[in-house]
């Protein structure tokens, strides 16, 4: 029986692969009530960038940069000279974290004397491995009627286990902000009791689909990937238009706010 099960755990690793697959494919489909969170979220505050005041004089070496101050840490940089022993820009290699304030920049070293550079601040919001897409950073809670967007900008960090970072580039408080984020995806293993129920038929119809495709029926598997997406489209329609859990859309004609739900 080793032949036999061998082949059931090849067939059951391939299934819950599929059912990942597929999983993955509707969470990220959209704002989904399940795997949406709107959480308030305490900005981390960096150095983003340096400027440099003066650049000195008779600088025969890249001096030293060190930040003081502002009640973080762990910030680093690097100094560049030009032709005539001037400092002519400073490189940030660590963004530091925790600043409640500005740094002050000292420079020294390098033979010369008498350059000056101010930091500049940034708010950052760590996903770590909590918020997978963020849809809205707002001000106050979105639900409340009065909250103002704060613009963000996604960025890309390393880290296995890291989902990515977002910039705010018009907020460099500490003061929190709110969220509106997708969850991350949970890779479903094979004993999993709680895969969402709205992705079950079309998880299930997908996974076939894959197993078709693995045996050289490519034609038939087409045919149940049509099937799998139209289950999809059922969901989604009771999502966004039966259930009306769609942001409406606004537009201005001729002096007249209206509204659609689109």
């Amino acid at each position: 029986m080793v032949g036999v099960d061998s082949f059931l755990t090849a067939e059951t690793t391939a299934a819950v692969r599929s059912f990942n697959r597929f999983g993955k494919l509707a969470w990220d489909r959209t704002a989904w009530p399940f795997v949406s969170r709107i959480t308030q979220v305490i900005p981390d505050v960096r150095v983003r960038s340096v400027q440099v005041g003066s650049g000195g004089a008779s600088y025969t070496s890249a001096p030293s940069v060190a930040f003081s101050g502002g009640g973080g840490s762990s910030a680093a940089a690097t100094a560049t000279i030009n032709a005539d022993g001037e400092v002519n820009g400073i490189a940030v290699t660590n963004n530091g974290t925790g600043y409640t304030g500005t740094p002050t920049v000292a420079i020294s070293g390098g033979g010369g004397s008498g350059a000056t550079a101010t930091a500049s601040m940034l708010s950052y919001l760590d996903f770590g491995t909590t918020i997978s897409e963020i849809f809205r950073v707002t001000d106050h809670d979105p639900l409340d009627g009065n909250a103002s967007d704060i613009a963000y900008k996604n960025v890309y960090v390393t880290g296995a286990s890291e989902y990515g970072e977002a910039i705010l580039p018009d907020h460099n408080s500490t003061a929190p902000v709110w969220v509106y984020y997708r969850a991350p995806f949970p890779e479903y293993a094979s004993g999993a009791s709680d895969f969402p129920y709205v992705f079950s038929e079309y998880a299930v119809i997908g996974a076939y689909g894959d197993w078709l495709q693995a045996d050289g029926q490519g034609d038939k598997a087409q045919v149940l990937y049509q099937q799998a997406e139209a289950i999809l489209q059922s969901e989604l329609d009771k999502l966004e238009r039966q259930e009306g859990q769609t942001t409406p859309l606004q537009f201005i004609t001729y002096g007249t706010t209206a509204v659609s739900s689109a």
